[in-house]
């Protein structure tokens, strides 16, 4: 079907999609094209596809179509365009095969009740951690190795209950063809569009809000990104642009990209619009950075489109993308090369519900810092803290990195270390950039279940959530993106 959608459009499919989707159908299906392509081509594809045998191909009239097989459908199209009925048979998959297609059954689960699984799962994890304490005080060998045996248990159950959870990003990335082609015809483009790695799976929570930024980002893609045609050859690249998007695992994580082989991102005329806007003065324009400068496009209002059109210069843009991405614990970045084209990375957790975290002390609070945000812990000598413009910096490998204490950002007492003294320090990222947080101490690692602190605590900066501790207190989770 996909093969079929290169060249044409598929008006209807004997049985429906769905069921074909699902392997719900016996060893043939029959689908119904319009296409201005040769038979011939149409039949090459076809025959390509190793699974499939193609049975019948044949034009149909779509004035006469009125068979009672496809429901009297009737495509309305111009009379030159070629109509293949296909009908393709896969009766040379080996046994082995149908037996598996047919071993392989689903139940369709409310997701509420997915939901409810997923916080009696996280109650349990939470009451293992209290269990585990309670064993290390008691030292028993009994009730250690029971505890082993629940730790385990509760891990595989964990695992189930996450892969239950998890959805294809297809489902999202389905509903993007179309709108390419769409908004190409508009923009008067001839693109080629590309989707890889489709069937790469994350939190259904997560899928749930990923429509609206991937659309910001290939309209983006098609309008500011690929040039008109004309401008292309004159630069001596092929008048069809192309788009890629592509998703990917990577650990812990899954990157969504956004690829195109556009004009790339030119800083100057970033900086002029941004000079123009007064977001920053011309003196420190000519001292910022590209990865600065791109940071200006994540701007609430920023836009370099000189026309205000249905696609862009609306004020509404990559700010909207950035603020979405951030709720969902990701992070966005932008390559660039002018004339090769750019490249928007998303990052983002495989599930938001129970992650690995850093367990860590100020004065007499305990704090989680998600290990996705961690790339290191150090001790420093108080001693080698330097100020720079009223900034306390240290040099970690021949590098500046600016240092915060974490008791002075969350606004707790904590001691003064002495002269001579060591410091715990956790260095943190966002995006390229690292700063170290003094801590008090450093507890460990711990799985732990985010909860939401409610509305009355929504949209605090620096605080991602809360989470039951091992000693049955409320602790608070530190959101790093909000923090920096």
């Amino acid at each position: 079907i996909k093969a079929l959608e290169e060249d044409g459009e598929i008006i209807k499919t004997i049985p429906d999609s769905q069921d074909i989707d699902e392997g719900n159908f016996d060893l043939t299906f029959s689908v119904l094209v319009i296409s201005k392509e040769d038979q011939e081509i149409i039949k090459n594809k076809i025959n390509k596809i190793a699974e499939l045998t193609l049975a019948k191909i044949q034009k149909v009239d779509y004035k006469t179509l009125n068979t009672p097989k496809t429901d009297n459908v009737s495509a309305d199209a111009s009379p030159d365009h070629d109509k293949p009925l296909i009908t393709k048979d896969n009766s040379n998959l080996n046994k082995e095969a149908r037996k598996q297609g047919k071993a392989k059954q689903t139940v369709r689960v409310d997701i509420e009740r997915l939901d409810s699984l997923m916080n009696l799962v996280g109650e349990l994890v939470m009451h293992k951690g209290r269990i585990e304490q309670i064993g290390a005080t008691l030292k028993l060998p009994e009730f250690n190795e029971t505890l082993e045996q629940i730790n385990r248990v509760s891990s595989d159950l964990q695992s189930v209950v996450m892969k239950v959870r998890m959805v294809a990003v297809e489902t999202v990335f389905n509903r993007f063809p179309r709108m390419v082609r769409d908004l190409a015809k508009e923009l008067e483009k001839d693109i080629d569009f590309i989707i890889e790695g489709q069937d790469t799976e994350l939190d259904r929570t997560v899928i749930d809000e990923l429509g609206d930024p991937l659309l910001h980002l290939l309209r983006n893609s098609l309008d500011h990104g690929i040039e008109p045609a004309e401008v292309r050859a004159a630069a001596g690249k092929p008048t069809k642009g192309t788009v890629i998007l592509r998703a990917r695992h990577e650990g812990n994580n899954v990157y969504i990209e956004v690829e195109d082989d556009g004009g790339g991102i030119i800083k100057e005329g970033i900086l002029t619009k941004a000079v123009e806007k007064g977001l920053v003065t011309s003196e420190i324009a000519n001292e910022m950075s590209f990865e600065e400068t791109a940071a200006l496009l994540f701007t609430s209002g920023f836009s370099t489109a000189k026309e205000l059109t249905d696609i862009s210069g609306r004020g509404v843009g990559l700010d909207v993308v950035k603020t979405k991405i951030e709720s969902l614990s990701g992070e966005i970045f932008i390559e660039s090369k002018p004339g090769i084209g750019t490249k928007f990375k998303i990052k983002l957790p495989l599930t938001l519900a129970i992650i690995q975290a850093l367990m860590i002390s100020v004065g007499d609070e305990y704090y989680a810092i998600p290990l996705s945000s961690v790339d290191e812990t150090t001790i420093i000598n108080v001693n080698d803290i330097k100020n720079v413009h009223s900034q306390e910096v240290i040099m970690l490998r021949g590098v500046v990195l600016p240092i915060y204490r974490l008791a002075d950002l969350v606004s707790i007492s904590s001691d003064i270390p002495e002269e001579n003294a060591f410091m715990h320090v956790v260095i943190v990222h966002r995006g390229g950039k690292q700063i170290g947080l003094a801590v008090d101490t450093l507890i460990g690692q711990q799985e732990i279940v985010i909860k939401s602190l409610g509305k009355l605590f929504q949209g605090l900066p620096g605080i991602a959530g809360g989470f039951v501790g091992r000693d049955g207190r409320v602790r608070l989770i530190l959101d790093v993106v909000t923090l920096f």
